[in-house]
């Protein structure tokens, strides 16, 4: 059966459901937009309800899945699909919720860290000293850090990168980045407790 592209219209909703997803599979790796755009509208809200229930965050999940239509059409992901297009979509969906929880109990764990790290150093401070004085010597004592810790440090704890995608924006490995972050925690140790 072949597709003729045609205006949006009334024709349009009749179309969605005169094709089947293999139908609109085959139009779409001829890069027919209008192919993609009905299914799109076919699966969007079980997707989104898919990734809500996974990621128990309703505009988390809405962004996921619009995330991903983006990724299918921008890198033809669709050409390759030789499974179920809705098998294909709700497995997407489901890897990239579990990928993301992670990414989101990896950076509370950071999160929770570093407020650990800073309650501990922040209590052996003479109770006068004030907070913008303890920025500054935060601030300077980063500053004084060779170019590599500083960059690791500010990959992993401010802007919550995992490891694996600091080491790689770095062009290093694992072990390095866990090194540079190391020596520049005992850096900032030293120089906090200096503050006393």
């Amino acid at each position: 059966m072949k597709f003729k592209l045609i205006k949006p219209s009334i024709n349009s909703v009749y179309i969605m459901f005169e094709f089947d997803d293999n139908q609109l599979l085959s139009l779409l790796r001829n890069d027919s937009l209008q192919a993609y755009e009905i299914l799109f509208k076919r699966y969007y809200k079980m997707l989104c309800l898919h990734a809500a229930i996974i990621l128990l965050d309703e505009s988390e999940a809405e962004d996921l899945v619009i995330e991903l239509f983006i990724e299918i059409w921008d890198k033809k992901v669709y050409r390759k699909i030789e499974q179920s297009f809705k098998a294909y979509l709700f497995k997407s969906v489901r890897n990239k919720c579990i990928n993301k929880s992670k990414k989101m109990k990896l950076s509370k764990q950071k999160k929770e860290e570093y407020q650990q790290y800073r309650k501990e150093n922040i209590e052996k401070i003479p109770f006068w000293t004030e907070q913008r004085e303890l920025a500054s010597n935060i601030n300077n004592a980063l500053l004084e850090l060779p170019a590599q810790r500083l960059k690791a440090f500010m990959l992993v704890y401010i802007e919550n990168k995992r490891y694996q995608d600091a080491a790689e924006e770095m062009g290093l490995s694992i072990n390095s980045v866990k090194t540079h972050l190391k020596l520049a925690l005992k850096v900032l140790r030293t120089k906090l407790e200096n503050l006393r």
